[in-house]
């Protein structure tokens, strides 16, 4: 049996519309982009909702919208997709990292409220693998110290903390359609806000810096007029055939999301008994949306070894881990670790001059974690064989 660490959800819909879209004639961003967004918007609870090629794309377009420049700073998790350190530094502004919770994967905010100095412009918390940050702590943190927040909202689509969505605490979020996330357009992102403000510059950004799209000019009184350009912008548009595989996804929503659930819950029901894994918890107020079923490798040890900074110690437990990770695969259980800690990617670890244990937490968890197969159209028996060979397994 061959089980993959995830498998998109593709039906006739997906081809059904997307046809649809290459019969209309109209390809690139248009009526499905429109429609894509007004669906994401009402789902979140987002006044507005701006549909980009990718999560990534949505990031930069908000870096540049907060202005940020060389001098200022934004604090974010050092444990957390590239892109969301990409989006500041290619600003010439600094990301400062700080550790996480092996709780939570998140941010720890009182390890970041140290990180905030009179150069900090804004905090990037990261909702990540569907359970929402501590949103409110990081919201009063803002507004005690005057910053912007811009959640990377990444995994977190259908993630909620006591009613409200992920991405819209803060200024604007960003959510991915990547093909590991619970729906997908291929690749694509959109940027949630309840700022108009935000939203009229994300549409003129993501459209080389127009005032109108090729869209709204199509459909105005004066199509063969060209737009003004008053900004310097971008080509990040979301196309219409991206969006109709994203409105065909976006009806099996529901179903997804419970799925997901469901089969989030069978599994801690059957492994939290183990204990060289960790599995995700949910607090009370939390709805989590499990777009990864994250678990943490031994953790009693993982936890003693980070309170103690013990590298060497961290380093062993990674050999472990990887000869488990290894074994799955042998038996046809494809698993991936979670994210990586970014201040031990090379780029980030020679400009800035860190070191391992600078972020203990981090760096465990890009050791540590087990990301498990995880997707709506898992059968039982591809279910029940990936929980017996976890549970058969001597570690």
């Amino acid at each position: 049996m061959h089980i993959p660490i995830t498998r998109p959800y593709i039906t006739d819909r997906e081809v059904e519309l997307v046809g649809e879209s290459l019969q209309s004639g109209w390809l690139v961003q248009g009526p499905r982009v429109e429609e894509f967004e007004e669906k994401i918007s009402l789902y979140t609870g987002a006044k507005y909702a701006v549909a980009v090629n990718s999560c990534t794309s949505g990031q930069m377009i908000l870096s540049r919208i907060l202005g940020l420049h060389p001098g200022q700073e934004v604090v974010l998790p050092a444990f957390t997709w590239i892109s969301t350190a990409h989006a500041v530094e290619f600003t010439g502004a600094k990301p400062v990292l700080a550790d996480i919770s092996l709780d939570t994967f998140n941010i720890d905010t009182g390890e970041m409220s140290t990180h905030i100095g009179p150069a900090t412009r804004a905090l990037c918390p990261v909702s990540l693998f569907g359970r929402t940050a501590d949103m409110p702590k990081i919201m009063e943190t803002a507004r005690l110290n005057n910053l912007e927040v811009v959640e990377d909202v990444a995994c977190g689509l259908g993630s909620f903390l006591h009613g409200q969505h992920c991405g819209t605490f803060g200024n604007a979020g960003v959510l991915s359609f990547h093909p590991r996330k619970s729906i997908t357009t291929g690749e694509g992102g959109v940027i949630i806000t309840n700022d108009k403000k935000i939203y009229e510059m994300a549409r003129s950004l993501r459209e080389h810096g127009a005032t109108k799209s090729d869209y709204q000019r199509h459909k105005g009184s004066a199509p063969h007029q060209m737009s003004a350009y008053p900004h310097l912008g971008f080509n990040m548009r979301m196309t219409d055939m991206q969006a109709a595989v994203g409105l065909a996804q976006h009806e099996k929503l529901s179903e997804i999301l419970e799925k997901r659930r469901q089969l989030a819950q069978e599994y801690t029901d059957r492994l939290s008994g183990l204990r060289w894994l960790k599995t995700p918890t949910i607090p009370e107020g939390h709805n989590h949306s499990f777009q990864t079923y994250c678990t943490l490798f031994k953790p009693q040890e993982t936890t003693d070894a980070v309170g103690k900074k013990d590298q060497r110690r961290l380093d062993e437990l990674h050999q472990e881990r990887n000869q488990v990770m290894e074994n799955l695969a042998s038996l046809g259980i494809m698993t991936r670790p979670g994210t990586h800690a970014l201040h031990i990617q090379e780029y980030y670890q020679k400009k800035y001059g860190y070191n391992k244990m600078d972020f203990p937490a981090a760096y465990a968890a890009d050791r540590l974690t087990i990301a498990l197969p995880l997707y709506p159209t898992m059968k039982k028996e591809e279910k029940d064989y990936l929980l017996d060979q976890l549970t058969k397994l001597n570690v």
